[in-house]
C-alpha cells in the first residue's frame, strides 16, 4: 500500500488530481478500481492507522491499492464529494450537517453513502490536575487547544461555548495544533485545557495523566449543554468516560460522542463496495487488534450505528449474512 505524508491537505490534494484521480476516471463503468484515494486525518492518529490497515487488507483481497492521506471529518466529506477520495472516515454528527447543507457545508452533499459506523469518538476536555477550571464557563479567559481548526472536536466545541452563552471572545486565546502538540503545551504550561473529539483512552492523553506533575482532570458537560447539541444535531450521543480510564481520572464523566463512519462514493461499482464492506467486517479481529477502541466492533454495530443513506453494495453484503432485512 501506497502512503502519502509529510503534506499539507491542499498540497497533496492537488497532486492527487493529476496523478491519481486521471487513472481512475471512469470508475463507475467498471468493477475493478485499481487505484483509489481514502481521506483519513493526521499522521499517527487512529483514522489513519485504521485505514492503512484497512487499506492493505483490500489490496490483499482485490488488487486495489488504496493511497491514504491526510485528512479530518470534514475534509474528507469535501474531498468525497469533488471527487479527490473515493473513500473515507468521518464522524457521526458531520454526515447529517453534510447531508443538510449545513454549518460547515454551504450546500447540502449529495455525493456520498455510507458503509459502516465503526466505534465512538468522544469529546473531551483535558485539564491539569491542579487546575482551577471545574466547568465549561470556567474557561473564560483560559488558553485552549481545540485541536485542528475545522475539524469536528473544535465545531462541537464552538456548541458546547454557544449552549453555555460564550464564544470564542470570552477565551484567553485558542492554540490550534493537533493532539500530541496539544499535550505538550499543557506539559510546558503553556496550555489550560485541551480537547477534542477522539477515541478513548487517547493514548496522547494517556502519556499526558502519567507525565504531567499532579496528572489530569476532564471536564464533565451539565445535562442542559448535553439537550442543546443533541437538540441541534441528533447524531450527538450520550456518552460517559468512566472512571479509570485514565489513571488519575477516578469519576465518571458525563459528555457525548458520535460513531465514526466509513464512507464512500455513493457512484462506486457495487461489486466493489459489496467487497470492501466483506474486507471490513471479515477482518474484524485485525482491527481489533489494533486497538481496544475496536474491541465491540462486528456486523451488527456496523449496520446499528450507520449514519445516512448506506451504499447498495453494503446493504447486499448485509442482507446476505443476516444483519438486515
Amino acid at each position: 500500500m501506497k502512503r502519502m505524508t509529510g503534506f499539507k491537505l491542499l498540497t497533496v490534494l492537488t497532486l492527487l488530481v493529476s496523478f491519481v484521480i486521471a487513472p481512475v476516471s471512469g470508475f463507475a463503468k467498471s468493477d475493478k478500481l485499481d487505484t483509489i484515494t481514502f481521506g483519513a486525518a493526521t499522521v499517527g492518529g487512529f483514522w489513519y492507522v485504521l485505514a492503512g490497515a484497512y487499506g492493505d487488507a483490500l489490496n490483499k483481497y482485490n488488487g486495489t491499492v488504496v493511497n491514504v492521506i491526510q485528512g479530518g471529518s470534514i475534509a474528507n466529506i469535501k474531498g468525497l464529494d469533488q471527487d479527490m477520495f473515493q473513500m473515507g472516515f468521518s464522524n457521526g454528527q458531520t454526515v447529517p450537517e453534510a447531508l443538510e447543507g449545513k454549518t460547515a457545508f454551504p450546500k447540502p452533499v449529495e455525493t456520498i453513502a455510507t458503509i459502516a459506523g465503526l466505534y465512538q469518538n468522544v469529546f473531551f476536555v483535558v485539564v491539569p490536575g491542579n487546575s482551577d477550571i471545574k466547568t465549561i464557563k470556567d474557561l473564560k479567559g483560559k488558553v485552549i487547544s481545540p485541536g485542528i481548526k475545522g475539524y469536528s472536536g473544535e465545531l462541537a466545541f464552538q456548541s458546547i461555548l454557544k449552549a453555555n452563552g460564550m464564544s470564542y471572545d470570552d477565551l484567553g486565546k485558542v492554540q490550534y495544533v493537533g493532539t500530541s502538540d496539544g499535550a505538550n503545551l499543557m506539559r510546558d504550561g503553556h496550555v489550560d485545557a485541551l480537547l477534542g473529539m477522539l477515541n478513548q483512552p487517547n493514548s496522547s492523553i494517556q502519556e499526558l495523566d502519567s507525565t504531567l506533575r499532579g496528572g489530569i482532570r476532564l471536564i464533565p458537560l451539565d445535562e442542559s449543554t448535553i439537550k442543546a447539541l443533541q437538540k441541534e444535531n441528533p447524531g450527538y450521543l450520550n456518552y460517559t468516560i468512566k472512571s479509570g480510564t485514565y489513571q488519575t481520572v477516578k469519576e465518571d464523566i458525563p459528555t457525548v460522542s458520535a460513531s465514526t463512519q466509513l464512507l464512500v462514493r455513493k457512484d462506486l461499482p457495487e461489486d466493489f463496495v459489496y467487497d470492501a464492506t466483506k474486507v471490513l467486517i471479515e477482518n474484524e479481529k485485525n482491527w481489533k487488534q489494533l486497538s481496544t477502541t475496536m474491541k465491540d466492533f462486528d456486523g451488527k454495530l456496523a449496520v446499528e450505528s450507520a449514519v445516512g443513506p448506506m451504499h447498495p453494495g453494503a446493504v447486499k453484503y448485509y442482507k446476505e449474512k443476516g444483519l438486515m432485512k
